[in-house]
């Protein structure tokens, strides 16, 4: 999966309207709740500042490979640890990092990249080939650290070998037309010399990194705030541009929307409901919104090695019974337009071509509880009177969880859950007080809840990767994250299936893959996609210029996201600025 678990924060204040029995979302601006920051910054920022929300007390822990879903592991990778290739968002063009050329031959079965001269770790020693090699294959020595698969079934790495001190050598089995986008784009470069020796990856919290990234000099570190320096030494002449990042807390939604309203923080990925009047209108020649929406869909993910989730018919009926335009339009605000059954119509619409699938993707999407009821019926479930009882004969339960601080998600399972008992099942929003109770259980398919879904960047190959290849599947109960199968199901038939997709370099081909893995996944609908995951982006240019925005998009604008954030981090300037 290529983009962060903690890469769509959400800002909003909820309230259930019961006149209408609907749910609608409503924006308080006259008591803001405090700041849980001590002191009000009134001065210019030096340092670039940043803030989420709902998250606990900061721990110091910059493990690349562990620490992500901590506040301290936010933007590790991408401002400690560098990229080789950037495939950025949408199919945008490669930007060579680390790698700054890099070609194919052996008939597209061996990569060869060469990289850049003079970079150097913090420690002052030489980031060369030997440092790469190791970084990659990294997950011989513990699975953590495994960034291309190398330890699944699905390897198609033979060797990785260094040429000298600037070349390293991919070779692969078979031609790989996915490699670069779905696999090169997910490695970060660490130090050899230092990951080496370390014997428990999964409990080294790595508090003094040694690192070549352009943030990599930690200034300060608190329980609420953390401060990371701009490298000295960075091998980009004139780059970083500003002097540092600032993360500071918000433990709450109120108090993140004060720091961004009262201009403490200048940038958050966070959800503002009715941005324009709540954010931007403010100070509208320096407060900004850019909530893109080429992104990849939110689903209902359930486990589905579960009875009754293992059912097809059951996750179809499900997909029928969701009002996904009442949840996009109360649960958020309009600003994530609703999907298809498929979820692909943000991000790749052009990928799902055949009339014939889209017609039965838009009609599997189609609000129906009455075809839903049906569904159900024709698959053995039954009622009893109002209530859902599954083939086995036990009534049907389904709560979703969700973060208690993330209001628009919490809104939008307000409308789920009322759509799924008009449908018989029994079904509440069960809340979880921050993130460290909601993700473990959440990345190992534990119970259900909404998630974002990802994969490349170049095509839609790694969605239906993560979502229905053999070689992705990670079993019941055990983190996903490496892979993005949440659901934990796999599917033989389209595993073949990619295995062909990546393996030509045909695009006219790819693209009649594509439509038969359309094809099996409206048959299994092994998530329910709702709507598209926006990527949120609120940003004042009061000190700082030089955001991503629709004008200037090159790439993800959320800084959560490895690798496009390493792009932010080195182009955003310094100065106000009116205008977006």
């Amino acid at each position: 999966m290529r983009r962060s678990p903690r890469s769509t924060r959400r800002l909003a204040a909820v309230a259930l309207a019961a006149s209408c029995a609907v749910i609608a979302t409503v924006f308080t601006a006259g008591s803001p709740a405090a700041v849980d920051r001590v002191g009000a910054r009134t001065a210019a920022h030096s340092c670039l500042v940043m803030t989420g929300s709902g998250d606990p007390a900061f721990t110091k822990n910059f493990n690349p490979y562990t620490a992500t879903g901590l506040p301290s592991g936010t933007f590790v990778q991408g401002a400690f640890y560098e990229p080789l290739i950037v495939t950025g968002e949408g199919g945008l063009k490669p930007v060579p990092w680390l790698a700054r050329t890099w070609k194919w031959s052996n008939g597209n079965r061996t990569l060869t990249l060469h990289l850049a001269h003079g970079v150097k770790w913090s420690d002052g020693q030489a980031l060369t080939s030997t440092d790469v090699v190791y970084s990659i294959l990294a997950g011989r020595q513990d699975k953590l650290m495994d960034r291309v698969g190398l330890t699944g079934a699905g390897n198609n790495i033979t060797a990785v070998t260094a040429r000298g001190k600037y070349t390293v050598v991919i070779r692969l089995k078979t031609p790989d037309s996915q490699f670069i986008a779905a696999t090169v784009n997910r490695v970060f470069v660490v130090p050899k010399h230092v990951w080496a020796k370390v014997g428990d990856v999964a409990n080294f919290t790595n508090s003094k990194p040694v690192s070549s990234g352009p943030f990599n000099v930690v200034k300060r570190f608190t329980s609420q705030d953390y401060v990371f320096g701009k490298n000295p030494h960075y091998w980009q002449k004139g780059r970083p541009k500003i002097r540092c990042l600032e993360y500071v807390q918000a433990s709450s939604n109120d108090s993140a929307l004060a720091l961004i309203q009262s201009g403490q923080a200048d940038w958050t990925h966070n959800f503002v409901p009715n941005v324009e009047k709540a954010y931007v209108a403010k100070d509208p020649k320096h407060y900004h919104a850019f909530y893109a929406t080429t992104a990849y869909p939110i689903s209902l993910v359930l486990d589905t090695t579960r009875y009754p989730y293992s059912l097809p018919a059951f996750r179809k009926a499900l997909s029928l019974s969701i009002d996904r335009k009442t949840v996009s339009k109360l649960g958020e605000y309009g600003y994530a337009p609703p999907t298809d059954a498929i979820g692909l119509n943000g991000l790749f619409p052009q990928w799902v071509s055949n009339s014939a699938v889209k017609k039965q993707a838009k009609q599997m999407a189609t609000f129906s509880p009455a075809a839903a009821k049906r569904m159900l019926t024709g698959a053995g479930f039954s009622y009893k009177g109002s209530k859902l009882i599954d083939p086995k004969g036990n009534a049907v339960r389904l709560d979703i969880h969700v973060i208690s601080g993330w209001s628009d998600w919490v809104a939008s399972n307000q409308i789920i859950t009322r759509n799924l008992r008009d449908i018989g099942i029994n079904s509440e929003v069960a809340l979880e007080p921050d993130w460290g109770a909601w993700w473990p259980n959440a990345s190992a398919g534990k119970f259900p809840t909404l998630l974002w879904q990802g994969g490349s960047q170049g095509s839609p190959y790694g969605y239906f990767y993560a979502n229905m290849s053999r070689n992705a599947f990670i079993p019941a109960g055990e983190d996903a994250t490496s892979t993005g199968n949440w659901e934990h199901f796999s599917h033989d038939g389209a595993t073949k299936l990619l295995d062909q997709w990546k393996g030509t370099l045909n695009s006219a081909r790819q693209k009649r893959i594509a439509t038969q893995l359309e094809k099996i996944f409206l048959d299994q609908m092994p998530i329910v996609p709702l709507f598209i995951g926006p990527r949120w982006s609120t940003y004042s240019t009061k000190y700082f210029h030089c955001f991503d925005t629709p004008k200037n998009f090159f790439g993800d604008p959320i800084f959560t996201t490895f690798p496009d954030n390493i792009l932010s981090f080195t182009r955003i300037c310094p100065g106000g600025k009116s205008g977006g």
